[in-house]
């Protein structure tokens, strides 16, 4: 089947993270347990606040307890340190973005699991010497799970985007870092393959 639009995560595959960097930005303001965060119920709040259910504050000072920061952190240097697993773009990762829609006509979409605080930093500090100040111009439409209320690999996620843009499933190739979220979109009907923030992705110019 021809493929006809395209479906991007962002976090390991346009934008490259080191998660590491945030674990130790939290330690460095004094945190005792920061591997809880992505562990047990710790993960439930992420997940809450990258779908929108909870605030900006209330991630905050579900997180500060959880990891166990000094009181007397500031939101600025919380957010500092939540923000330092977001790196920069590859070389001509966004540019092909722009290619791919206007030489080979693929609709091009961004699909995240993502969060106000990192796409506020992404606008600001990642796309620095772009003069795009958001990722919009890059893609035909952005989806983040905050907007959206929903994350990968939930079906809601990929049944969100595939109905608002009236998407064929089987026209639509999604590409993720993670191979649960391969695996989910391929449920759903998808074409799908896992990439990395390092995977050559030339051979979508050889048009499918």
């Amino acid at each position: 089947m021809m493929v006809k639009n395209l479906i991007f995560d962002l976090g390991n595959v346009l934008l490259r993270l080191d998660q590491q960097a945030t674990s130790q930005a939290f330690k460095a303001l004094g945190a005792t347990t920061f591997p809880t965060l992505a562990q047990h119920g710790s993960h439930a709040t992420l997940v809450d606040y990258e779908t929108g259910k909870i605030t900006e504050e209330e991630f905050r000072q579900k997180v500060r307890a959880a990891v166990g920061l000094p009181a007397t952190v500031t939101d600025q240097e919380f957010d500092v340190a939540w923000n330092a697993m977001l790196l920069d773009f590859p070389k001509d990762r966004l540019e092909l973005m722009r290619t791919l829609r206007r030489d080979y006509g693929y609709k091009v979409y961004l699909l995240s699991n993502t969060n106000a605080l990192h796409i506020a930093h992404v606008d600001k500090i990642c796309l620095q010497g772009y003069p795009e100040d958001s990722l919009h111009p890059f893609f035909d439409k952005v989806y983040y799970s905050h907007e959206i209320g929903s994350r990968k690999p939930s079906k809601d996620a990929f049944d969100h985007i595939l109905k608002d843009q009236g998407l064929e499933a089987s026209e639509t190739l999604f590409l993720d870092d993670m191979a649960e979220n391969v695996e989910a979109a391929k449920a759903c009907g998808l074409q799908a393959v896992q990439v990395a923030v390092d995977t050559d992705l030339g051979f979508l110019q050889l048009r499918f």
